[in-house]
């Protein structure tokens, strides 16, 4: 469960990247275009942080269960 929970890590860490520089470059271009971009209400990195606590602790209680 371990190296699971690590191999998940790593993926959500590169996927967020991705997702983060996608964002980046699709906001610039439509400001380039005269678009009004509006700040979203939950920034992507709390979004990641509360997923990751969330399943670190999913794991902490499955590791003291079993």
């Amino acid at each position: 469960m371990g190296k699971l929970l690590n191999l998940l890590t790593i993926v959500a860490v590169l996927y967020l990247g991705y997702w983060m520089l996608k964002r980046h470059f699709q906001n610039k271009k439509l400001i380039q275009q005269g678009y009004e971009i509006k700040q979203d209400k939950i920034r992507p990195i709390t979004l990641f942080s509360i997923i990751m606590v969330t399943m670190y602790g999913i794991y902490m209680v499955y590791y003291l269960i079993s």
